[in-house]
């Protein structure tokens, strides 16, 4: 319990933070690439017998983007995580489940779009307009404090004047799409 109201505080601490960051021209896809691996590696350390399939199609035409690389990268680090626990929460117990996700970066005039979408059970209509509020969370309790998609969707929208969208099918997917744009 103390562990859990300790990550709580930390959260909170993070999502009410303030200050100067260093904006910084950043290449998207080796902080993406950076993301992934820690969480796949993080989750392989914790989950026994965790195991997941990365698709990645990254573009080579973008170029860097001006952004506050910290708080991008804990964006990048939410979603990416959310994603391995669905797509792995989806598969356990079925044996011919292949658990994925897929990273995909693509290169627009006006900004930078990053996909992350799982192949987990999605999120329900009814939910899906409430997962940006702060403690909103689908995780059973201990397992998730519903601030890591509040925090990113302040991160993307308010920080960095960009967008955090959000499409799912119930039972078939969910696909987060960051839009970063260009200054």
């Amino acid at each position: 319990h103390g562990q859990r109201a300790d990550s709580i505080v930390r959260n909170m601490m993070n999502h009410a933070r303030t200050g100067q960051a260093e904006w910084d021209d950043t290449d998207i896809n080796e902080l993406l690439e950076e993301s992934v691996n820690l969480v796949y590696h993080g989750m392989r350390a914790r989950i026994p017998g965790f195991n997941i399939t990365i698709h990645k199609s990254y573009s080579e035409e973008i170029e860097p983007v001006n952004i506050i690389r910290q708080d991008i990268g804990r964006v990048f680090l939410n979603i990416i995580g959310n994603a391995c626990y669905a797509a792995n929460k989806a598969a356990a117990g079925k044996e011919d489940a292949d658990p994925a996700i897929y990273l995909t970066t693509t290169n627009h005039k006006d900004y930078v779009e990053i996909r992350v979408r799982d192949n987990g059970a999605g999120i329900p209509d009814e939910l899906r307009e409430q997962i940006f509020t702060p403690f909103f969370t689908t995780k059973p309790t201990g397992e998730g404090t519903g601030l890591g998609l509040s925090i990113s969707y302040d991160t993307v929208a308010k920080e960095h004047d960009g967008e955090l969208l959000v499409d799912s099918m119930p039972g078939e997917f969910t696909e987060f799409t960051i839009r970063l744009p260009r200054k």
